[in-house]
């Protein structure tokens, strides 16, 4: 299964990720008769990583590469995802929710896309960040951080 080194990522991700909905299915119910619980949340996010790393090592398993096309070169895509991550969490506190979201997502997108349509991103990114937002605040209730306290 590991002779394609494009399958290692995933499927410790799928690992991780079945680990993770296991121990938010630990936390309870995810609805009760007043609504969504705290648990919710967690196990939308566990379902979700098996679906898509799910769908990963599908695709990679389908992908048949044509032997006169030459492979791309390895990116470290990885590490600036990492550093985003990192860049994201210290910056989380201090510019508040809106600021720190928006410019992680479009990094985000602008790492795994192409540096064309730069607005049209931005407000792809602006949009994903509001209905985050709109979410923890009117549907589970949390306050998000924001810059003036």
């Amino acid at each position: 299964m590991f002779s394609n080194r494009q399958l290692i990522f995933p499927t410790a991700m799928l690992a991780l990720s079945v680990g993770y909905l296991v121990s938010a299915l630990s936390l309870g119910a995810p609805i009760a008769e007043s609504g969504l619980t705290p648990s919710f949340f967690p196990m939308l996010v566990g379902a979700a990583a098996i679906l898509f790393s799910s769908l990963l090592i599908l695709q990679q398993l389908r992908e048949t590469e044509a032997p006169d096309r030459p492979r791309d070169a390895p990116g470290h895509a990885h590490l600036w995802v990492v550093l985003a991550i990192f860049l994201y969490i210290l910056a989380f506190r201090k510019l508040g929710y809106l600021v720190s979201s928006t410019a992680f997502v479009f990094a985000l997108i602008v790492l795994f896309s192409s540096f064309e349509k730069l607005v049209q991103k931005a407000l792809i990114a602006l949009v994903v960040v509001g209905l985050g937002y709109v979410m923890f605040q009117q549907l589970f209730g949390v306050r998000l951080p924001t810059p003036w306290g």
